[in-house]
């Protein structure tokens, strides 16, 4: 027959397929096979054959008398030795009878011994075969008494993978099975043992994969904001389940991981005691990520000091899917002595600080001047200000400098406060560190283009820290409100001068410690890809048993645009009113062809070495990004709207030809200011105006990993607009 389940061909009675492992239902192990051919049955031996085959060749009729073990008592090939009555040393048989015996005895046996013979050697293969398999089987059990003390042993060990309802009734059936097994039929013992050890195999592995399942699920719990010593306790657990699973401890397993669960919630709970505040962040140098946290003591106020990298937990949430995706912390320490602090230094110049004010003011910056930490790399720009806001200084660790040009600064003029304040934080923006503005003044604006509501919109949107010294009497200015406005919008503060002690100290405290003790925390977000998306940024402090937490949202694209777009906007403003092509180099992609005249340098080059030779003077009044497109991992389209403050000379006659519009413009405000009706072609003008672009950049990601102006992506008229409002006529042969 054959293995219903395999097809496999059987023998006769088997009770389990030796290749599958199937067991054979009772009634189907018939001695035919598929095709119904009769199996061979080993005859037994008749008596007539029994009596026919000499003494040592006989098997007692075939019958084994062992022990129940089965045993085979197997004399047929021993001496039978001397016989009765004789003594070994009695006198010896004669040769020749013995021989003829011998002989008359095979003649007489001749006719029964062809199918005796054969009888005898099948039932001799019976018997060795059947030792060889009791023990095959005795190996199997590992040399256990007998098979029902190797069943029992089998039971315990399945106890341990804690089988499922499914494999307890399989087991069972199991059981059942061998119970029934002849003591005797050791080939279906050996089947039914492997059968047994084969589902052992396949529970064991169904046990295996559950613990590992357990285990990794365990490992990959959220550490969340665990001390290094939690860390070390949660990897002791780990080791500890690897070694039960490793030992078949199944069962020790699920108290195990209790116990480890409630460990690591306990661990990932979020600590408080902490104040923590974002003063700032920087995207100058995308994807690497700078954020600048003052961190206090709830209970106290005081600076929390000593915190280490492995302390700060920072994750970065798409306002798009709502995933958080924790980010490596990869620097957090306090910026004193170890990060740049740049500081663009306002300084009223106007006529209103004449006397004791100026003569304050330069005492205030010098004395501040000495207090920075250059050998830390800090910086210092000086920006004075009156009716003109000066944009010529640079940032500069040299002290030196700095005392030099405040000592020659000299009252006069209005003062812009206000519109010195915007350029002072946008100036500022574009610098690699931590940023802030400070700003010496008597406190009222005069003459500024934008007013106070737009300098705290602006400053709430860059985050940089604005201070506002006013100097002069202790009475209470006007303007004073405005200005606590302003700096309380950026997250600076606004001080009267003489709220500060004789030696300035407090000031110091203030204003310059107060910077310097933040903690600037370093990581890498992603790649340029995702640089235009909202990301709400969590960071979270947590030393032993205090922590604090704190969440802001940004752009990272539209902060680092901004600030980019800023740079070089002011750096084409300083080559163009100098007239050399140099601050711009720093921003543009110097890759393209020289030749190519959509290209920024090409343009650049051209305008402010000469291209627009009647302009006297330009000054950028606003500018913002309205949109960024992300086109591959190095190119970035980048629209625009700038306005610049533009004073120009102009021909009559020439500017009716390129823009009759402005010509129209320039002498209706003739008319109604100066009465003028009509101007002569040759007339010479001298006009202000504000002119508004809308470019369209393409940016390119250098050598360097900074971002470089490349090229125009749309008209190279950019949507200029110019806006008369003065015009003065310097020269007209009709007048």
């Amino acid at each position: 027959m054959r293995c219903p389940n395999c097809n496999v061909e059987l023998k006769a009675q088997a009770k389990f397929c030796p290749k599958c492992g199937t067991k054979i239902p009772e009634g189907q192990g018939a001695v035919s096979d598929a095709e119904g051919v009769v199996s061979e049955v080993k005859p037994e031996p008749s008596a007539d054959t029994q009596a026919a085959l000499p003494a040592s060749a006989k098997t007692d009729s075939c019958s084994d008398t062992g022990e129940e073990s089965g045993d085979v008592q197997d004399n047929r090939f021993s001496d039978p030795g001397p016989e009765d009555g004789e003594s070994e040393a009695g006198p010896p048989k004669k040769a020749g009878g013995r021989r003829l015996l011998a002989g008359g005895l095979a003649l007489l046996a001749a006719a029964g011994l062809g199918i005796g013979g054969s009888m005898y050697y099948k039932h001799a293969q019976e018997v060795k075969r059947k030792q060889e398999l009791k023990e095959e089987l005795s190996v199997l059990i590992n040399g256990r008494d007998n098979l029902a003390e190797w069943a029992n042993h089998e039971k315990e060990e399945f106890v341990r993978f804690l089988l499922t309802d499914e494999e307890k009734e399989r087991l069972k059936e199991y059981w059942q099975d061998g119970s029934g097994l002849d003591p005797e039929d050791y080939e279906n013992q050996i089947l039914w043992v492997r059968t047994v050890m084969d589902y052992k195999t396949q529970v064991k592995g169904r046990a295996d994969a559950d613990a590992m399942s357990l285990l990794e699920s365990l490992k990959s719990q959220d550490p969340g904001y665990a001390s290094d010593e939690q860390k070390e306790k949660l990897a002791d657990y780990a080791k500890k389940m690897e070694e039960r699973i490793s030992e078949g401890g199944y069962g020790e397993l699920e108290p195990l991981a209790e116990e480890w669960k409630s460990y690591a919630l306990a661990a990932a709970e979020k600590k408080t005691g902490y104040q923590v505040s974002v003063m700032q962040y920087d995207f100058t140098e995308y994807p690497t990520v700078r954020i600048y946290l003052d961190v206090r003591d709830e209970a106290s106020g005081g600076l929390v000091k000593e915190l280490s990298p492995n302390m700060f937990y920072i994750s970065e949430r798409d306002a798009g899917n709502g995933d958080y995706l924790n980010r490596a912390v990869q620097k957090a320490v306090l910026m004193n002595e170890n990060e740049r602090l740049n500081i663009n230094l306002l300084a009223d110049t106007s006529g209103s600080m004449d006397g004791g004010n100026m003569d304050a003011a330069k005492r205030v910056m010098s004395n501040f001047i000495s207090t920075v930490q250059f050998s830390a790399g800090d910086q210092v720009k000086l920006t004075p200000f009156n009716s003109v806001i000066d944009k010529s200084g640079y940032f500069t660790g040299d002290p030196g400098v700095l005392n030099h040009m405040i000592r020659s600064y000299v009252p006069d003029g209005q003062t812009k406060l206000y519109d010195s304040i915007i350029y002072g934080v946008q100036d500022v923006s574009g610098q690699e560190g931590a940023k802030c503005v400070i700003a010496f003044t008597d406190g009222m604006d005069v003459g500024s283009y934008n007013s106070a509501q737009d300098v705290v919109d602006l400053v709430s949107r860059y985050h940089i820290p604005v201070f506002i010294v006013r100097i002069g009497d202790s009475s209470t200015s006007a303007e004073d409100s405005s200005l606590q406005r302003i700096a309380q919008a950026s997250g600076g503060s606004f001080r009267n001068l003489s709220q500060f002690s004789s030696d300035m100290s407090s000031f110091y405290d203030q204003i310059y410690r107060q910077l310097k003790e933040y903690y600037v925390v370093e990581y890498e977000a992603d790649g340029t890809m995702g640089i235009t998306q909202d990301k709400e940024i969590s960071i979270y402090i947590q030393n032993q048993d205090q922590g604090g937490e704190t969440v802001m949202a940004a752009n990272a694209g539209r902060e680092l645009f901004d600030s980019l777009l800023g740079s070089y906007l002011r750096s084409y403003i300083t080559d163009m009113n100098n007239h050399r092509y140099e601050q711009l180099a720093r921003y543009v992609d110097h890759t393209v062809a020289t030749d190519d005249t959509w290209s920024i340098q090409w343009q650049m080059k051209k305008q402010v070495t000469g291209g627009f030779s009647n302009v006297t003077q330009e000054t950028l009044m606003e500018y913002h990004v309205t949109d960024v497109t992300v086109v591959d991992e190095n190119t970035i389209h980048l629209r625009a709207s700038e306005s610049y403050d533009v004073l120009y000379d102009e021909v009559y006659g020439d500017l009716k030809g390129s823009s009759r519009t402005v010509a129209q413009d320039a002498l209706e405000y003739l008319r109604i200011h100066q009465g003028y009706t009509e101007l002569s072609d040759e007339a010479e003008l001298r006009i202000w105006a504000v002119v508004t672009q809308i470019p369209e950049y393409v940016l390119k990601k250098g050598a360097d990993g900074k971002w470089k102006f490349s090229k125009y992506a749309g008209d190279l008229a950019l949507g200029e607009r110019r806006k008369v409002y003065d015009v003065e006529v310097t020269w007209d042969p009709y007048y």
